[in-house]
């Protein structure tokens, strides 16, 4: 027996519970047509798919508390993680924060706050966000994945059913990839137009790789970079 396992399953049933009352609240105050949230909006898509014959797939009140919990679990320390580091970042660089705000009064101004729509006008808050993302890398391994055959990388034998990481801090500070990668520079992610350079972005690893990577990546990204444009503006 693991004390310390017994203890991280306690935690998890507990968890679980706490959020299945939270769903189970939401049935009871939900209100068709009006969303507050994702979990009104699972909600209204179990709904619908029940009263749909025709459809192949069906969300049952167990996999929406499920749905809620990833969500919950996977999403909210890692983008608080994320906007923490910003912070940090934005308070030891005032040079890249007064750019930053140049480039938001500049394409938004005053009036109104940032939108989602406005990400791609503003080219060096994504860069600051990438090179947040690169050089923090505060999730420095890849969830645990496994082998499902016998292989080799690199000339290493790796046997079926061995526990696999992906070191992404090592990959996210690779001399050889790219250059000064102790230095902070979000510039290194713009080209000579001011556009983001996408082919040198696509090598910032922080949501995994492959087929298994995290499915949370694009909310996660629209996430930091609307509570960053709101609070910078």
């Amino acid at each position: 027996p693991n004390p310390a396992l017994d203890s991280f399953k306690d935690l998890n049933k507990k968890f679980y519970n706490f959020m299945q009352k939270l769903v189970k609240e939401h049935y009871r105050t939900f209100e068709k047509g009006h969303i507050r949230d994702i979990t009104d909006s699972l909600i209204e898509h179990c709904q619908e798919k029940r009263l749909d014959e025709n459809a192949n797939i069906q969300l049952s009140d167990e996999k929406i508390v499920n749905v809620v919990l990833d969500l919950f679990g996977a999403g909210f320390d890692t983008v608080t993680t994320a906007i923490s580091w910003s912070l940090l970042y934005l308070v030891t660089n005032p040079n890249v924060q007064k750019k930053i705000q140049e480039e938001l009064d500049t394409v938004i101004g005053r009036a109104r706050q940032p939108r989602l729509s406005d990400r791609p006008q503003l080219p060096y808050m994504e860069a600051f966000i990438l090179e947040i993302f690169r050089h923090a890398s505060f999730v420095p391994f890849t969830i645990p994945h496994s082998t499902t055959r016998d292989t080799s990388l690199s000339g290493f034998y790796i046997p079926k059913g061995r526990c696999v990481f992906v070191n992404q801090w090592k990959i996210n500070h690779d001399q050889k990839l790219w250059g000064d990668p102790s230095k902070f520079r979000p510039e290194r992610f713009l080209n000579l137009d001011g556009t983001i350079n996408k082919a040198l972005s696509e090598k910032v690893i922080l949501f995994g790789m492959g087929k298994r990577k995290c499915i949370g990546e694009t909310i996660a990204r629209l996430e930091v970079f609307l509570f960053l444009a709101i609070l910078l503006q």
